[in-house]
């Protein structure tokens, strides 16, 4: 796990920030556990901004701090995997929705770069993938109006995003679909066409890449992929 050492300016947000999108982008894996010190000693900072930012996903229910101090990142059950989806629809469809009104021209080059970043990602590097995915999404919603939306769609990724990856990691998913939503979400935020971006929206969340719980061999096919990038990140089994 590779972190960017940090200023002395507001640490406790910048560590909040790259930890909360190292979990999104499978850098960390549910199950897994943190160290403090391991962090402190990747970020460059002392363990206090380190615990303040667990607090704060603590209270979001990103990490599980239990009784015994050990520090995991939190599951997902197949029924709340069902629940965060039916929440991201009704969230991303009124977002992207609104955003094809709301967007400047200067946005739609931003929005173009991601789209083929994706694509360039889209075999190569599951965990860049998701990285690029996030951000072209955030592109888009960014010019909703609505800072609660915002914030709110960015919780619930914190949740779901490490099990895109392991839905990437299945035989049977051909990501190929879901770069080709892609590419309907950015022609209707071109066309300003909101009803075109909110059935894109659907059809992507309805691809394969939106997963279900991994199975044991995915979770072990996910470890040996990642082992050894993870310096902050104490190798544990996975909760099922």
């Amino acid at each position: 796990m590779r972190f960017t050492r940090l200023s002395t300016q507001t640490l406790r947000q910048q560590v909040y920030d790259q930890l909360r999108d190292k979990i999104i982008s499978a850098g960390v894996l549910p199950g897994e556990t943190l160290s403090l010190r391991g962090l402190s000693e990747e970020f460059g900072v002392s363990l206090m901004p380190i615990r303040e930012a667990l607090w704060q996903l603590e209270s979001e229910r990103v990490v599980v701090i239990e009784a015994n101090r050990r520090i995991r990142v939190n599951t997902l059950t197949e029924e709340e995997i069902r629940d965060l989806y039916r929440i991201r629809l009704f969230l991303e469809t009124t977002a992207a929705g609104r955003s094809c009104a709301r967007r400047p021209d200067s946005a739609l080059p931003a929005a173009k770069a991601l789209l083929e970043k994706t694509a360039r990602h889209l075999k190569r590097s599951p965990r860049r993938y998701i990285q690029a995915n996030l951000a072209f999404h955030r592109t888009i919603y960014r010019y909703c109006g609505s800072e609660i939306f915002l914030r709110l769609i960015d919780l619930l990724w914190a949740r779901i995003g490490p099990y895109f990856y392991y839905a990437q990691l299945r035989e049977d998913v051909d990501l190929s679909a879901s770069q080709r939503h892609h590419e309907a979400m950015y022609e209707a935020w071109v066309s300003r066409d909101a009803v075109r971006m909110v059935r894109a929206i659907r059809n992507d969340l309805a691809s394969p890449i939106y997963p279900a719980p991994p199975s044991t061999a995915e979770r072990r096919k996910s470890r040996s992929a990642g082992r050894g990038c993870r310096s902050g990140v104490a190798r544990t089994r996975s909760a099922p």
